[in-house]
């Protein structure tokens, strides 16, 4: 309900109010700009990432293929096989414990692609509270006009 009557407002509001040559707007539209940037380049990396966790996967499973099947036998790969899966297993719990998130795989690269992002926001230097601040006074053509214009995105 709250963001319906926010969305009435901002159309109940003449266009006229809004300032068009405000500057806020160009830094608003220059931080965004650098922001999909940085969000590109973040999730680039984290596919570069998760690509090399399938390939370390597939080296596994190919190391245990040729040690069970040509250098040792079953009877000594078995033991090592389980041990492995329950290590994962055991990582995926503590992930848990630690996050108090599933451990599925959708999570772990939201999570990896924050913490690309917020890496890549310190190393270029990019004021992340700045833009929020921005968008959210960009947003509502009520807000910077009226006292009580920040109010409404509270009712």
């Amino acid at each position: 309900p709250r963001e319906e009557v926010v969305d009435l407002v901002r159309r109940a509001v003449p266009l006229a109010l809004e300032v068009e040559d405000d500057p806020r707007r160009e830094e608003l539209r220059q931080l965004q700009e650098k922001k999909d940037g940085i969000d590109k380049l973040a999730h680039k990396q984290v596919r570069r990432i998760l690509w090399s966790g399938l390939g370390l996967i597939m080296s596994q499973i190919g190391l245990f293929f040729r040690l069970t099947f040509w250098e040792l036998s079953w009877d000594v790969m078995e033991p090592i096989a389980f041990f492995t899966t329950a290590s994962g297993l055991l990582v995926s719990y503590t992930y848990f414990l630690v996050t108090s998130r599933d451990p599925t795989y959708q999570d772990f690269m939201e999570r990896l692609f924050l913490s690309r992002r917020r890496k890549l926001c310190a190393k270029h230097r990019f004021d992340m509270d700045r833009y929020l601040e921005l968008h959210r006074h960009c947003k509502c053509p009520l807000e910077g006009h009226y006292p009580h214009g920040p109010k409404l995105h509270n009712l």
